[in-house]
């Protein structure tokens, strides 16, 4: 770099920039004033040097794009002698390892002696009678042979940035990337992983690729992975474009019950900060050097929350805790002082709710619906009494006009009855009524399939549960359910849904008094078929760890449920509904459970309903779902089924103006329901702002109401 001396060499010249650059970074930036609270930036820097290891770690693939994403890191001894070298450091110090100073002692001047490691040292400043900055910089960019970057080079780096900012640099619209907004941010730390083993870069590969995967099941994104002398560290963002929902806040921490699961599978120890709040998104850096990152209070306060962590456990923020579905139960935990912070910050440790234990007909002669206990995605009404729930079916399949209740009428062939909805014993007959029996060619009669299709919110779950108990207080025809949601893992579920909504009926019909436990009343039904039932038992007692064994769980619960069904049907009908609900979900194509889902519809279908004999009671299955038909996918056996019956219903909301005027009138509960008291503008608004949707509907309602409009509801 200066004339007249020698060629150092490529190592000796890398560590004499690296000097250069930290003394200039403590020129401009040491006791930086960032114009906040007189709040001021030191540094202390620490320089090592020496062979590292450069890995691609990852490979799976985002939701919202076809290119698998990985990430870059290095580790290497390097990273080691930094971690030493950085504390010995005061503020405003360079400190250099043995090895780096080795390289460049004559060529800079060392500070004070360091007595606790005479073998570090201290950089003073340049020897300026060989190298300046200047002649230094000069030379770096000199021999600078990168070659700038062009569009059509995008796709060879696209794999290691986020698809927004791919996006908009495709575009040519990189500055409108930067925004402020609402995200659930995770600050996770990694430990009991050496990358410098022989098998470090393995577990880094299973540990990235597994963290990925779960990020990616919950619509997350991935935003940084770094290997220091701290440990690995993660930092996952929820609600990142075009990753964007309304439970956000649940989406991160019930990631975060999945990798504690994968840190505990690979014998690593983790530790999480959860936060949820208004942050800057967006690009930080140079023109020739910048990052999409996330900052602000509440991603650092991740940060502090997931210092403050013990190993294995998960931290949360009061924002997070109010803004999540009842998916998830929130321990309150001693408030903790964390920098930054003037007073104490109220923090939580997050519970995943249990499943029900409790799914299908009960002893009290009741249903209990999988969807009342159970939230879908946010979207189900979790927390609501039974009482409620039940009244939100009697508000919508009321209106006698509305698409969904009219064609249900005539499958059933009767028509909706609201005093049969209530939170008290079902008048279950001892046999059918013959009186109104199901007209021929009614799957109700002849048995079939009967498939329920629409948008979230659109009514499906109302009109279910119309259908089941219509079907058992007039037919005696029992309900079994098999429910999975848009979250990951739910294959467990489905396998103990199935199973005990089956054991639900047994107990009710059987002359025999069954077992309270549930794995003990399943061996004494399948006394006689031989079969190893460990798996059921761990599945019915929810133990923790068999998440991989899920499969497996899965074939035996069907095929258990499947010979049980068989043996019930002979004097007894039998209504199985299966539901997979999307949630919030934006690219439910990519979700490994739907596969799952219509799987088991498809072993169901083929195994119990298509074998209905001549001598068998009606089987009827009702399908709920968002598509039951994909492009590019063959149909379903059982969706072609009830194509072929005309049994096909597609809900498309209350579509009339005049449905819609009904429904808010009965929401709003108006004296009988009167929807001619709803002002017209009011009643236009809601309707083309909602597209008909009854769940819009509602949540309009309920905003309206809070700020602009107000119901007199003692008004005669």
């Amino acid at each position: 770099g200066t004339w007249g001396l020698p060629d150092m060499g490529p190592q000796t010249t890398a560590v004499l920039r690296a000097c250069a650059c930290c003394i200039e970074i403590h020129k401009r930036l040491h006791q930086f004033d960032t114009g906040v609270d007189n709040v001021r930036l030191c540094l202390h820097i620490g320089v090592g040097c020496g062979e590292v290891t450069i890995l691609q770690v990852g490979g799976r693939q985002p939701p919202e794009t076809s290119v698998k994403r990985l990430e870059y890191i290095i580790a290497g001894p390097p990273l080691e002698q930094i971690s030493i070298a950085e504390p010995l450091a005061a503020i405003g110090e360079t400190c250099l390892s043995p090895q780096a100073w080795a390289y460049v002692k004559d060529c800079v001047v060392e500070g004070s002696r360091l007595e606790e490691r005479p073998d570090f040292h201290l950089l003073l400043r340049m020897d300026e009678s060989k190298y300046t900055f200047p002649t230094i910089k000069h030379a770096a960019m000199e021999n600078d042979h990168r070659l700038d970057l062009q569009m059509n080079d995008l796709n060879k780096i696209r794999q290691y940035m986020p698809q927004a900012v791919y996006k908009q640099i495709e575009c040519g619209t990189l500055t409108y990337v930067n925004e402020m907004r609402n995200i659930s941010t995770i600050f996770i730390n990694g430990s009991g992983l050496d990358i410098m083993s022989e098998q470090g870069p393995m577990i880094a590969q299973e540990l990235m690729s597994s963290v990925q995967e779960c990020c990616y099941q919950h619509e997350g994104t991935l935003n940084k992975f770094l290997i220091d002398d701290k440990g690995m560290l993660f930092l996952l963002v929820f609600g990142l474009p075009p990753l964007v929902h309304t439970d956000d806040p649940t989406r991160a921490v019930l990631a975060c019950f999945d990798m504690l699961k994968v840190f505990k599978r690979l014998k690593l120890f983790g530790k999480f900060g959860v936060t949820t709040g208004r942050s800057y998104c967006g690009v930080c850096g140079s023109a020739r050097r910048m990052e999409y990152t996330v900052l602000g209070d509440c991603v650092n306060l991740s940060a502090r929350l997931m210092a403050n962590a013990r190993e294995n456990t998960i931290l949360c923020d009061d924002n997070t805790r109010r803004r999540s579905t009842t998916e998830i139960i929130y321990n309150a935990l001693a408030p903790i002082y964390v920098k930054g912070k003037e007073g104490m910050v109220d923090i939580f440790q997050p519970v995943k709710k249990d499943y029900s234990k409790t799914i299908g007909l009960n002893k009290h002669k009741m249903v209990s619906f999988p969807w009342h206990q159970n939230a879908f995605g946010g979207v189900s009404s979790g927390g609501l009494s039974v009482a409620e729930l039940q009244e939100g079916v009697i508000r919508l399949c009321s209106i006698k006009s509305w698409q969904g209740i009219s064609r249900a009428s005539e499958l059933l062939g009767g028509g909706f009855r609201k005093e049969i909805h209530n939170d008290k014993e079902l008048p279950i007959p001892n046999e059918p009524s013959m009186a109104s029996k199901p007209p021929k060619g009614s799957p109700f009669n002849d048995g079939g399939v009967v498939v329920i299709e629409g948008a979230t919110g659109m009514g499906k779950i109302e009109l279910a549960e119309h259908v089941v108990v219509h079907s058992l207080v007039t037919f005696r025809m029992f309900p079994i359910f098999g429910c999975m949601g848009p979250r990951s893992g739910d294959s467990l579920r489905l396998s103990r849904d199935l199973l005990r909504s089956t054991l639900g009926i047994f107990r009710y019909t059987s002359k025999t008094a069954l077992p309270e436990d549930d794995f003990e009343a399943v061996k004494m039904l399948n006394s006689h078929k031989g079969r190893r039932l460990d798996l059921l038992e761990q599945a019915l007692s929810q133990t923790d760890g068999i998440f991989e064994k899920s499969a497996d769980i899965l074939a035996l619960a069907i095929e258990v449920t499947v010979d049980l069904l068989t043996q019930f049907s002979k004097n007894e009908s039998v209504l199985l509904v299966m539901q997979f609900e999307y949630g919030t979900s934006l690219f439910p194509a990519k979700l490994q459970d739907k596969d799952i889902f219509w799987q088991t519809v498809e072993t169901l279908y083929n195994d119990f309903i298509k074998t209905q004999s001549a001598d068998s009671k009606p089987r009827v299955m009702v399908l709920m779902c968002r598509e039951a038909k994909e492009k590019d996918k063959p149909c379903p056996p059982a969706v072609h089924a009830a194509e072929l019956s005309n049994t096909r219903l597609v809900l498309n909301g209350l579509e009339t103006q005049a449905n819609v005027a009904e429904y808010m009138s009965r929401y709003l509960n108006l004296p009988d329901g009167d929807s001619n008291l709803i002002p017209t503008p009011l009643r236009n608004f809601v309707a083309n702002v909602t597209q008909s949707n009854p769940l819009y509907i509602r949540e309009t309602i309920d905003q309206l109401r809070e700020h602009h409009i107000q119901v007199n509801e003692t008004a005669g």
